[in-house]
């Protein structure tokens, strides 16, 4: 399948022109103009997924395949629970298989050597996870319904998934919502899986013991990290054990209300953290979206970005020393200097851009770009006949 977004020749004018305004529009909004490095280096391409009704959620570059992988689902008829995994090339972002899944696919890793990825159906009419192979798109297995709670949930949902190569264990974050004593109760665990059998083998107690959403699985330290309102868990997979906390309290500014990415550097002791306020607090007076960034030992925050609104997600890359978040509600991807914390690129993304991944030699970002959510939740956003995209950007010179 050939890539829909440009031919061979328009992509690559359409690259400049992108990088261009990226660079003005960088330079209008900071005062300064960006290194003169990277003038050369943020190049763009993308391309669509097939069908204007499909959504597109996570993403993982897999290295022996060279593909990009996407999760999807049908955000039109959402009664049928319809789902697929895309695979993109790497470089040129053809549609190399577009794979039907048992049901509405969200959540996406993989473990660390890609021989399998692993597709998490979130919502509570599937709560599942199936095992994929990535070279042929087959799904070799499919769990059993993840339901772990004794009442009956009014809803209850699958959020992130990792891997752990250390103990061949997934994690996922499992969120239920349901009544007790008249009101309503909200529930947030860390289950852990099998990654062969699929199987659930228990739970990380207080890995989320308050609101949280963000999970990270750190190669570098073999740590799992969550987050949430008011903590940063660093979590051994191993003993299954929180084994330190960082407490976001007053002291950190702007005030955390609500951390739903996470990225670790390992070498430099550092927790970078992205905040995406749903719901302001009513007192809230210092609250902003944006990057955080943490000692990992200590727990001192060393900064804050304001990136953007709707800081979705981010990643981070050691080989360049920078980090990237989306900002959602902004429209913009922001390119971060990992020594000054200073922002040196505002990509425009026109939409809403989400999730993200590194290629595996940090050579290219890929980012999920959104239409809006769906036509039921999010009417005023929804896009009549607009597809959604994968955007790639480079991050080396010689990757164009």
């Amino acid at each position: 399948m050939r890539n829909t977004s440009h031919p061979p020749s328009s992509r690559r004018t359409t690259a400049i022109l992108t990088a261009t305004l990226a660079l003005c529009l960088s330079t209008a909004a900071f005062g300064a103009s960006p290194p003169s490095s990277s003038k050369d280096r943020l190049w763009m391409s993308t391309n669509y997924l097939e069908h204007p009704e499909e959504g597109v959620y996570e993403l993982q570059y897999n290295a022996p395949t060279g593909q990009v992988f996407a999760s999807v689902m049908d955000r039109v008829r959402r009664a049928d629970n319809l789902g697929y995994l895309y695979a993109f090339d790497g470089k040129t972002l053809d549609i190399k298989g577009r794979y039907p899944m048992p049901y509405r696919a969200f959540s996406l890793t993989q473990d660390a050597k890609g021989q399998w990825l692993y597709v998490g159906h979130t919502q509570a009419a599937s709560l599942r996870i199936s095992k994929v192979d990535p070279k042929t798109g087959k799904v070799v297995l499919t769990s059993e319904r993840l339901h772990v709670d004794p009442s009956e949930p009014k809803r209850e949902h699958l959020r992130h998934i990792v891997h752990s190569e250390r103990t061949g264990e997934l994690f996922t974050a499992y969120i239920g919502n349901a009544k007790e004593n008249g009101k309503n109760r909200s529930f947030y665990r860390l289950l852990i899986l099998d990654d062969d059998t699929l199987q659930i083998k228990g739970e990380v107690e207080n890995a989320f013991p308050s609101v949280g959403y963000a999970l990270h699985m750190d190669r570098g330290t073999g740590r799992i990290f969550t987050a949430g309102s008011d903590y940063i868990n660093e979590i051994d997979p191993v003993t299954r054990k929180v084994v330190h906390t960082i407490p976001l309290d007053d002291k950190v500014r702007p005030r955390v209300n609500n951390l739903v990415g996470l990225a670790v550097d390992a070498k430099g002791d550092r927790i970078f953290a992205s905040q995406f306020i749903h719901q302001p607090r009513p007192d809230a007076k210092d609250e902003q979206d944006g990057l955080y960034v943490f000692d990992r030992k200590s727990g001192k925050q060393l900064a804050f970005v304001p990136t953007g609104e709707g800081g979705v997600t981010l990643s981070y890359s050691p080989k360049h020393d920078e980090i990237y978040v989306s900002n959602f509600r902004s429209g913009r991807i922001s390119v971060v200097d990992g020594k000054t914390y200073k922002i040196t690129q505002q990509i425009p993304a026109s939409v809403f851009p989400n999730m993200m991944a590194l290629a595996a030699d940090e050579s290219a970002l890929y980012v999920g770009l959104k239409q809006g959510f769906n036509k039921q939740w999010n009417p005023e956003e929804f896009v009549e006949g607009a597809k959604e995209q994968i955007l790639r950007v480079t991050l080396d010179r010689d990757a164009l």
